[in-house]
């Protein structure tokens, strides 16, 4: 269902923003509500409450997933590469790259379909949504319904992604889920800061991404070096 509806909005988005005379949006009334949902989001995943205080098992290994991942990242230089990925002189082709890539990469979209088939919750399926709503309609009133189009690549990428948790499923304990959501909001914060200062102190996000490989990997040590033990 969030896979679908996710889909819908960038399509539909695309096609009614294609409409639209192109027009200057405020990017940081946005950039606030998603800092403001990630932040709340992070916490939910991080904390738990017990008694009258507030505990965790997941904060050390999420900001060390955190500042390596973005080490290695930054040395990969994977937002640069990205950016330019399939650039050519065709102006449709490079509309629908640069749609594909903006909803096709971030944390929501690989924590998204995970929650969605490890806790059957479509929660952050329906967050992602509703933050690419607004860019659906941007992306269609500026490259035209080409941007539709970049729906079916990035609910492919969910689905496979799901379909891959599905058959790792004993893989994914609660701690593994909570924490690569955690990361997710991490990444999806910084979004946030990028669209409330328009991108003039810009945050390289996606290079943060390999964060959430790192937490995957150690979670696969420790359950490796526990059956050894």
């Amino acid at each position: 269902m969030g896979i679908l509806a996710d889909a819908l909005v960038i399509g539909g988005g695309g096609l009614l923003g294609s409409r639209l005379q192109h027009h200057k949006t405020e990017h940081g009334t946005i950039g606030i509500a998603v800092m403001i949902v990630s932040l709340v989001s992070f916490l939910e995943n991080m904390y738990n409450v017990k008694g009258s205080m507030l505990s965790t098992d997941h904060l050390i290994v999420v900001l060390l997933a955190f500042l390596i991942g973005s080490k290695i990242g930054e040395v990969l230089r994977l937002e640069e590469r990205m950016s330019t990925f399939g650039k050519t002189d065709n102006r449709t082709r490079n509309a629908f790259l640069d749609a594909a890539l903006f909803f096709g990469i971030g944390g929501l979209q690989i924590s998204g379909p995970l929650t969605l088939v490890l806790n059957h919750s479509n929660d952050q399926l329906f967050i992602k949504s509703m933050i690419d709503a607004p860019f659906a309609l941007i992306f269609g009133s500026t490259y035209g319904k080409v941007t539709a189009i970049a729906a079916l690549p990035v609910a492919a990428l969910q689905i496979l992604i799901a379909a891959t948790a599905y058959m790792c499923s004993s893989l994914f304990d609660p701690a593994l889920t909570a924490q690569i959501c955690a990361m997710g909001y991490i990444i999806l914060f910084f979004s946030g800061v990028n669209l409330m200062t328009d991108d003039k102190a810009k945050i390289s996000n996606i290079n943060m991404l390999p964060g959430i490989l790192l937490i995957l990997l150690f979670h696969i040590i420790k359950r490796t070096v526990g059956g050894l033990l």
